[in-house]
């Protein structure tokens, strides 16, 4: 079993599901501040694992910031339970969007915690990632990450209805 530790100075290399799941994991375990996290659907990363739901959870209490992008909203919709559940608690705290289909861009995972940590996932179906904490990587992905929430927009799936 892989263990992921920040900073990852040189960058580490990831290629296979679990270690791509771990390595988001840790990745947002490590965040304090803010966390940047841009995905296809967030299928491969777990996000509605246990483990990333309580590392997002301490996050939230500490008073972080989420922005988070998706290409398709189907998995975080049905799929993830316990992440739709700290939305609901911790909506004010979060700001979810999805990239409109139109964008032209193809769905590449990407997270950046505090300013300072990386993990890039270099093709849409595969787990072949790097996670890294250099600082001009981290800046360049900074600036992706933004040019990608400039065309983004709220997503109506991630919404529930309070009848």
């Amino acid at each position: 079993m892989a263990s992921f530790t920040l900073p990852a100075e040189p960058p580490v290399a990831i290629d296979r599901h679990r270690d791509y799941a771990e390595a988001f994991a840790a990745l947002v375990a490590s965040a304090r501040r803010t966390l940047l996290l841009a995905e296809d659907d967030f299928r491969l990363a777990d996000l509605g694992s246990r483990a990333v739901c309580d590392g997002l959870w301490t996050f939230f209490v500490g008073g972080g910031e989420l922005k988070l992008l998706a290409w398709r909203s189907g998995y975080l919709a049905s799929a993830a339970p316990r992440f739709m559940q700290l939305r609901d608690r911790f909506g004010h705290r979060m700001q979810l969007m999805r990239v409109a289909e139109d964008d032209g861009t193809s769905a590449q995972g990407l997270a950046i915690a505090d300013g300072q940590h990386y993990l890039k996932r270099h093709h849409a179906d595969w787990p072949h990632a790097t996670l890294g904490s250099n600082p001009a990587d981290v800046a360049l992905l900074q600036q992706q990450f933004d040019a990608l929430w400039a065309s983004a927009q709220p997503e109506s799936a991630w919404n529930r209805l309070y009848i």
